[in-house]
């Protein structure tokens, strides 16, 4: 290629990338008046052509391929530790009434969620107030569940164990009860050199979890050079997703999102009469009503969306968003109307799929006995 074209083509990517980013900073600030909104839609605009989308070494929001999996140097992976966690995270030995299994709610065949709008309770099996997030790749979160309660991964899996609406474990008369199984006494001293504990029951469960990461998506491998492997209709819904539908706000990063907490003004369902999510985590009024970022990696699987479970299909979240979100008080101001055409809706749901990559293939183990 000529220097000069070349040269030509980086300028304009540099160019292309600025306004972008002017872009995001316009629509971070505070409640937007009309006429500062008819700015922000008029940055908006999409600049990105696809041979010029072919020419960029770096995507806006940093989104690109996944680094290794982040390993807590409190809980370091071995395979005897993944295996008794895999063995953990399929027994429902592990709740009140022997029925429930980590796995009762984080189905692989759904995706790591269990397909429902919202979960089923402990018992009398009714419906709770929140859609079960999946777990894929949540070893690049800052923080679990929708609300952000938990720190680490090691909280988040013991944290259903013992909840009254969920697994609803007695700690003490679970421990005594998986002490009592001979096999799995001698993996508990064999991997953390003592008996089962709440503790090491839910270090054994996140060390599993770090391992349902997904691979190499269509994506991923565009990202790393191969400019074939994405669709021209997968490359036009790239190209809205870094320009005029604003995606990258907030599903930023390797794995398309950036772990903050938002207000979506999204109609509440489900039995609750109100959710007030990460407020009940800060206690700051500006969280009210504000829930986690979700990753987009696999996002094709893991239907029902939102976390009150709200939406059957990508196509009606994409329809959500390009309404500009829903009405309510507290809800966040990066949410305009995008006023993408059908067409233009249906190319941003083709990248999103494109976003799939396989999954480990995973079997459910073989518990061992009481005897």
């Amino acid at each position: 290629m000529d220097k000069r074209r070349l040269c030509g083509l980086r300028g304009y990517t540099a160019l292309t990338f600025s306004v972008l980013v002017l872009m995001f900073s316009a629509v971070q600030a505070e409640p937007i008046d009309a006429d500062k909104e008819k700015k922000v839609q008029r940055a908006r605009r999409t600049l990105i052509t696809i041979s010029t989308l072919d020419q960029m070494t770096k995507l806006p929001g940093d989104i690109g391929p996944l680094p290794s999996v982040p390993i807590p140097a409190a809980n370091l992976q071995t395979p005897a530790k993944v295996e008794l966690g895999k063995q953990l995270f399929f027994d429902p030995r592990l709740s009140g009434n022997d029925h429930w299994a980590c796995a009762t709610c984080h189905n692989p065949s759904f995706g790591y969620s269990d397909g429902l709008p919202r979960s089923l309770g402990f018992g009398d099996e009714k419906e709770l107030g929140r859609h079960s997030p999946t777990i894929i790749n949540i070893a690049f979160n800052s923080s679990q569940f929708w609300d952000g309660r938990a720190a680490t991964m090691e909280e988040q899996a013991m944290g259903p164990i013992v909840a009254v609406r969920e697994m609803n474990s007695d700690p003490q008369v679970m421990i005594k009860k998986i002490t009592g199984i001979p096999a799995y006494n001698e993996q508990f001293k064999q991997v953390f050199g003592e008996q089962p504990s709440l503790k090491n029951i839910g270090m054994a469960i996140a060390a599993f979890e770090r391992t349902v990461i997904t691979g190499e998506s269509a994506f991923d491998r565009y990202e790393k050079g191969n400019k074939k492997a994405l669709t021209d209709q997968e490359k036009r819904g790239l190209i809205l997703f870094v320009s005029k539908a604003a995606c990258t706000q907030c599903h930023s990063g390797p794995n398309f999102t950036d772990s903050s907490f938002h207000n979506l003004g999204l109609p509440q369902a489900g039995p609750l009469k109100k959710d007030l999510g990460r407020y009940e985590v800060t206690k700051d009024p500006k969280d009210k009503g504000a829930f986690k970022v979700p990753g987009l990696r696999n996002i094709a699987m893991t239907a029902p969306y939102m976390h009150t479970g709200a939406f059957a299909t990508m196509e009606e979240v994409v329809e959500f968003y390009n309404q500009g979100g829903g009405p309510g008080a507290n809800k966040t101001p990066k949410l305009l109307k995008l006023n993408l055409t059908d067409s233009e809706k249906e190319d941003l749901v083709a990248f999103l799929k494109s976003l799939t990559g396989a999954l480990p293939q995973i079997v459910p183990p073989q518990l061992p006995s009481r005897s």
